[in-house]
Order: structure tokens, then sequence, then C-alpha cells
């Protein structure tokens, strides 16, 4: 049957069934554009949830640098190592994000890095820039040496690039008593560098290759190199089977990278550093008397020493170098008072090593001196003497400015020439040394992490920088003692408690820390109770 509909009804059917078709539509876009924005909103609370519930497992991506935070950061030298990173390639891999939950949150450490990389780091940027090299090398000192140009590794390594003795020598680095160019942050930046673009070359052209071999020498990289090779394997560098410390050593510069691109993400608020040098080097074309130019130029004579951390004793190099550096507002005070000064108002020192038959007066004889001099400046009492031992010589026109010498000692500064270094011999004993460079033997001992009871060999080295760091304005991480163990790199709690048979709930508990707290290289680990009232 056929039912007939009139035209009015038909088009009224027709507006109302378009109308509903437009509401629908409509009531569908608000909805999906509802939907939508409160997945946004969703995914951002759920990512500060898991940012504050979950930090250290959960690895927030980065965000890109807004030009605008580049603008107006111009002035920070942070921003200027962030925009000029080269390996952000190798940034996503799993052992980088590894090493990057040991650095995320850790606010105390990037606090220390920052206070000390304020004086160098601009020049060492400079420098990584006028190369053309990545200027992710610039944070291979943050890894080796926590930025302390003093660090010393219980395998000789020393320097804010952890240079051994033989291979800073291969690269031109001066040392002697007076002096060590692995301390001095622009020498061995030079030699650093030097040594990095060697490797670069060696390993067609693989910076993480390079980086490796930095940390582990050429000859254990080639031999990864050579077992990969015979298993048919790519030879990168995550395929290689090297040893642990260098497995993390690599990743560790990249995640540090990586975070520094984008600290707050990651929860680390890096200190702002000037973008601008904050040093003058000024020449003194004559050895002088440290403690002399901090006077001059109106320093404390602690913040020069920590400006010239190359600088081993008391005084400038009698040779070479012969230059100190200090704030650049201090600059002229220190110009000024030179060339106020005249050659006639110096203090140099010769250092004679004493040999058997010798005698205070025979020395002061052919030294040209007085034997009360020679007593004063080294602290002896009586009249004995070592062979082997040295004595300083102070060398001055001016004869005046040797009465308050004994004086100036007292005062803060230690003139007695103990050595950085110093070597075993035949019969010595930790008793016998303190006594000979009147220090103490539990301090020997607490420094160079022994016990102190021990038996030494001749031969070898016992480090005894501490003496000289003792005699500044220190804070507690930079003291040792038999009570405290100074953190070595690769060290875990759960090692140093075994290692001094102290259980780990112990030591976590004298130490306020929790097993899953971060330890890092030079911090000082209490191995003994402390003292309770």
């Amino acid at each position: 049957m056929t039912y007939f509909i009139p035209k009015t009804i038909l088009a009224n059917l027709r507006k109302s069934l378009a109308l509903g078709v437009q509401i629908l539509m409509l009531v569908a876009c608000q909805s999906t554009t509802q939907v939508k924005m409160v997945e946004i909103e969703t995914s951002s609370n759920n990512d500060h949830s898991n940012q504050t519930a979950n930090q250290a497992l959960e690895m927030p991506p980065i965000s890109p640098i807004q030009e605008e935070d580049v603008i107006e950061k111009s002035d920070n030298l942070w921003v200027r190592l962030q925009t000029q990173f080269q390996l952000e390639a190798h940034y996503k891999n799993p052992a980088v994000d590894e090493e990057l939950t040991a650095y995320i949150y850790n606010q105390a450490y990037f606090d220390r890095i920052t206070e000390r990389a304020e004086p160098f780091l601009f020049w060492i940027v400079t420098e990584i820039e006028r190369r053309n090299l990545p200027m992710e090398l610039a944070l291979i000192p943050i890894v080796e040496s926590t930025f302390n140009p003093n660090a010393y590794s219980p395998k000789h390594a020393v320097g804010l690039w952890q240079f051994i003795g033989p291979t800073a020598k291969s690269f031109g680095l001066q040392q002697d008593w007076w002096y060590d160019g692995r301390r001095d942050p622009r020498a061995s930046t030079v030699a650093a560098l030097d040594f990095l673009e060697q490797l670069f070359k060696e390993f067609d052209e693989d910076w993480l290759l390079a980086l490796a071999a930095y940390n582990t020498g050429q000859g254990n990289v080639n031999r990864a190199i050579k077992k990969t090779a015979r298993r048919k394997e790519s030879p990168d560098f995550w395929s290689l089977p090297l040893a642990q410390e260098t497995r993390a050593h690599v990743p560790k510069i990249l995640a540090l990278a990586k975070l520094i691109s984008n600290s707050k993400r990651y929860g680390v608020e890096l200190a702002p550093i000037e973008n601008k040098e904050p040093l003058a080097i000024i020449e003194i074309d004559s050895q002088i008397d440290l403690a002399q130019a901090a006077k001059l130029a109106k320093l404390d004579y602690s913040e020069l020493r920590r400006l010239n951390p190359g600088y081993l004793q008391w005084a400038t190099h009698p040779d070479n170098p012969q230059v100190i550096a200090v704030p650049i507002d201090h600059a002229d005070f220190l110009r000024d008072g030179i060339s106020n000064l005249g050659p006639d108002h110096f203090i140099s020192w010769d250092r004679y090593e004493i040999q058997p038959g010798d005698t205070l007066s025979g020395i002061a004889i052919k030294l040209r001196t007085k034997i009360d001099v020679l007593k004063s400046v080294n602290k002896i009492n009586g009249t004995r003497i070592i062979a082997g031992d040295s004595l300083l010589i102070p060398r001055t026109n001016d004869p005046s400015l040797l009465v308050n010498i004994g004086q100036e000692n007292l005062r803060g500064r230690r003139i007695l020439p103990t050595p950085n270094i110093y070597i075993v011999r035949s019969g010595d004993n930790l008793w016998s040394i303190a006594r000979r460079f009147d220090l103490r033997s539990k301090d020997i001992a607490g420094w160079n992490n022994i016990p102190l009871d021990s038996i030494l060999k001749p031969g070898q080295e016992l480090n005894l920088e501490f003496e000289s760091r003792s005699t500044r304005t220190t804070n507690i991480s930079d003291t040792a003692s038999a009570e405290n163990y100074r953190v070595r790199s690769g060290d875990v709690l759960f090692e140093i408690a075994k290692r001094y048979r102290i259980k780990l709930e112990n030591l976590l508990k004298w130490n306020n820390l929790s097993e899953s707290d971060l330890i890092y290289p030079d911090q000082l680990i209490r191995i003994v109770p402390p003292e309770t009232n």
C-alpha cells in the first residue's frame, strides 16, 4: 500500500532532520574536544605524580630548550655548554639512563660541582670551542675528579683530568718539587684535550671509544675491539667487553650532558655561572712567596692557593712557571703591589738535599746563610739533621724580611718541606714518618686509607697532601682522619662496610644515610662510631 505525504509536511520533516544532524555533529565535536583536553590534563598530572613518587625509576623525556630561555640566560655559562653538545645521538641508551638515575634530584652534588668549577670552567669551555670539539668533553672533570684540582686517586692519578705521572709527562706537563702541571687547571686542560684529540684520531674518529681509552688506556680498548671482531660484531663502544668502571665512565659523561641539557626537568637547579673569564693571569717574572702575593692582591691566602693549585709549596717556582691567577677585580692590586715592591723586597727559595756528613753550620757556610735562619725556616730543634731530607733556604737582599719568618709559620702557613708524596724508605713506619714531618700518624693512615698498624714497604708511596690542606680554611669535606674514609670512584657503601668489618646498618646510621643514597668520589664517610656525650 502506498501512502501519500503532503509536500508541506515533507519539507518540514526534512528541515527537522537537517537540524538534528547539525546538533549531533556539534555535540560530537564538543565531546571530542573535551576528551582531548581531559587526556592532556591527565597526562600532565600523571607525569607529575610519577616524578614525585618514583623519581629514580622513571626517565622523564627531555623537553627541548626554548629559544627565549637561551636568549634570557645568555650570560649563563651552563647555557653555553647546552647549545654546543655534539653527542646527543648517543644519549638514548639504557646505560645512559641508568647513570642518569644516580644524578637526578641530587642537588647537593651539583651545588658542590658548580662551586668548584666556577673559577676554571669558562677557560675550559673556551679552549674546547677553539678546537671545535664536543662540549661534552668539558664534563670529564666532573666524572674524573668532581672538579677538584687536588684530587688524588689510589692509582696515583692527579688533578681535574686525573693524569698519571708518565702520561702527563708525555704530554708536556711539568712535575717537580715546586709545581705539578696535573693540578694546574689550564695546563692540564691543554694536555687532556691534546690527548683526547689523539685518541679520537687513533680510534677512527669515534668519540665514545676515545673517551673509553682516556679512562682505561688505548691497549685495553684495542684488546676489547679485537675480541669483538672475532665474534664478528660491530666494534662500537656498547658492545665491547671492557672493565665495569670504563663501561660506566662513558655513560656517566653522556648522562651529565643529558641532565644539563634539561636540568629542571630532572629536578636539579644549576646555579648560574657567569659567561665571562673570572680570573686574570699575572706574570711575576720572579719567584714570590704566595703569602706575600696574597697580601699584595688583597686576597685571603687560602683563596689564592685555591686558585693556583699547581703550586705544591708556599711560593711560585724558582724558574718557571712564575704566574699567579687572581680574580680580575684584584689583578691591579697585585700588579701595582709588585711594581712598587722592587726586586729587593722578594723572598725566593732554594731547596738543599742533605748529604751524608752534612752539618747545619757547614750548610749555612756553604749557602751563605745563618744557622738560626735554617732552624727557624725548617722548624729544627737542636742541630740534628737527616741525610736525604731537604732544607729550605730563603734568599733575599733585604735581611729584615727574614726576621719574622718563624712568626709567619705560626700565622697559618707551614714552611717545613713536607712533600705531597713521600716514598717509603727501609726501616720507615707511620710513627717515624709522622715525627719527621711533624704530623700525626693516624692522619697519614686515614688519608691513605690504610690501617694504623700497617707494615710499610720500601718504595711505597704515601700521600701527605692533607698537610698542605690543613694550613688553609677548609670545610669538613676537605679534611680526612683515621675516623673517616674518603670515597673513591666505583665505591659502594656495602663494600666500604665490608672492608672495615662494619655492619652496613651501623655505617648508614653513623652517616645519616640510607641504602639508596648516592655517594661520590672525595666524599668523607665516617667509619667509627661518633662520640656521644
